[in-house]
Order: C-alpha cells, then structure tokens, then sequence
C-alpha cells in the first residue's frame, strides 16, 4: 500500500501536519484525564527535568528530587538514554536504509538544534529528534511520535510534527494494532521496513503488557523491520533500582526494571544486531552523527561513563 502523502493535502503545511488528531487515551502511568495531571508527577515532565528542560512542574521537580536522594545516577541515567536516539537512528537510518520510524513514547520535544539554553545541572546536549537524524541521510523520511501524555501531546504536535512526513499521534503504546492502522500512520508505506524506537518504555509496563506489546510489534510490523529498544535492569545495582522502584510505587507510578534474561526474552526471536545487547551507554558509542547534528557534540560534551547505564539496549531485526 502506497504511503499517505501529506503533501497532496489541502492547506497550508503547518496546518495540514498540526491539525488535531482524536483525542487520545488519558495515561495509564503518572497522570491522568481527570484535570489533575499537573498535580501528580509524570514520566515525562520528571525525565524533561532530569535533561536539564523546563516543561515541568513543581511537584515533577520535587519528586525527581526525591528519586535523585535514592538514586544519584538517575540523571546519568535519563541523559545516557536519550543519548542513544540519534546512535540508533544513525544506525538504522545509514546502515540499515530505514526511512520509517515510529517513536514509542517519544516524551517532551526538544526545541531543535542547536541545544536550548539548559540548568545549570545539565552537561549534556539536548538529544537530536528522530526526524532530523533521518533526514541526515534520507530525502523524505517518515516518523510518527507516538505519546498518551497530555503536556507530550500539546508540544509535539507543535514542535515533532512541523516536517512534510511527520505526525505525532495521541495514543497508548499498548496499543500496537491501534497505532499502526491509524490515521497518522497513513503516512507509511507497508510494503517497506519500519524501524520502532521503544526507548525506555518497557520498563513502564508489567509483565504481561511489556511482552504482548512487543508480540504483537513482532508480529504486525512489515517484513524487514526493525525494534530499538532500551531497558533499565536490576542487574548492576539491584538496591538502588528496588529503591527507585518503591519511590515511583509512592507516586502511584509502576516502574519495572528486569534482568538481562527478562530482558532477552522481550526481545524474542527476532536477529540481535551487532554488537548485540549492551549497558546503553556503550551500544555502539563511538557511532558518528552527520555534522548538521549536534556539531560541537564531542568537542564541547562529555558523556557520563557507560556504566552509569543501568540498562541495556539492543536492536532486532524482522528475520
């Protein structure tokens, strides 16, 4: 099936990639639909904070506080995996020659490059967006963003969504058959690879929803495709993880961290791609970006140590 093309759209461009979508599913982890969600704390405003941005609110600052007090690499940690983005879709994009990309739970946007100015508690660049690494080596590449977020939805389909090919769509991960045969996804052809982005997204979920959303991506997505996925993991320091993980149960928020054999079993049978599933922050670390992205990135910016990580990523391919 021959993609959507929103160029052939009737309207201006900004209008016509912006316009609204359905409105999504109120979020099933750390706010909600009910008018309070600005008075809990929310993955994404809490992990915005912890890279150094200012779409959040007092009570995400006071809580990743407290995270922080039990856990003080999490800020390492949150900055190593955003970091992995543009590696992967480098990868992806360059080695692989995908064009399509669905990015689950894609969080608070970056304003664009280069980086915004940042706290003083940030050391790191703001991670380029999925469309701007692709782009890099591909004339017209297509993305979806995909978040249930309502703060996530207001910015991206603002900010993620302002390129000819490009949607974000306001929709639980859990989903998958859902996303893929939505409206904003029209934008893909089928007949080709999709490359999934499932950056620290499992970890959100039990058991039981963490294996049937990878099944079904598996099973639904195109021959050729491809899953990047990142995952925290109890393996390193499983102290401070259960400690993490009792402070985000006092937020009413589930937060499942797993083993590398936990891990491996998500990623079922599909090929690992070399180098296989490492700490996050070493998964092909030396990977070079184009220059548009992140210019002054190696010169002026230190990552923190991979091992800092708490988490591996790996990335599988449809056989």
């Amino acid at each position: 099936m021959p993609p959507h093309d929103p160029e052939q759209e009737d309207g201006p461009p900004y209008q016509r990639l912006c316009r609204p979508l359905p409105e999504g599913p109120a979020e099933r982890n750390g706010s909600d639909g009910d008018g309070d969600w600005q008075l809990r704390p929310a993955v994404a405003r809490v992990t915005d904070y912890l890279m150094g941005g200012t779409d959040n609110y007092e009570v995400d600052r006071e809580f990743a506080e407290q995270l922080l007090a039990v856990a003080p690499p999490l800020r390492a940690m949150v900055q190593i995996s955003g970091e992995f983005r543009p590696r992967a879709v480098a990868v992806l994009a360059h080695d692989l020659r995908i064009a399509q990309f669905i990015e689950l739970g894609c969080g608070l946007p970056s304003i664009g490059l280069p980086s915004p100015p940042q706290t003083s508690k940030s050391r790191f660049p703001w991670p380029a967006h999925t469309y701007d690494v692709a782009r890099a080596f591909h004339d017209k590449p297509r993305v979806v963003y995909v978040d249930n977020d309502p703060l996530v939805a207001a910015h991206a389909s603002v900010v993620l969504a302002e390129e000819p090919g490009t949607r974000h769509l306001h929709a639980d991960a859990r989903d998958v058959t859902d996303v893929l045969a939505s409206d904003a996804c029209r934008v893909f052809d089928y007949d080709r690879p999709v490359a999934v982005l499932a950056h620290d997204l499992l970890p959100w979920m039990n058991d039981t929803e963490a294996a049937e959303t990878m099944h079904a991506l598996r099973e639904q997505l195109p021959a050729g495709s491809t899953i990047s996925v990142t995952h925290a993991t109890t393996d390193v320091a499983p102290g401070m993880m259960a400690a993490l993980v009792a402070r985000y149960a006092d937020a009413g928020i589930l937060y499942r961290p797993r083993t590398l054999h936990q891990i491996q079993a998500l990623l079922g049978s599909w090929t690992v791609l070399s180098p296989g599933i490492l700490p996050t922050g070493l998964w092909r670390r030396d990977q070079n970006l184009p220059p548009s992205i992140n210019p002054s990135w190696e010169k002026n910016h230190r990552l923190p140590p991979g091992d800092y990580s708490h988490a591996y990523a790996a990335v599988i391919t449809a056989p």
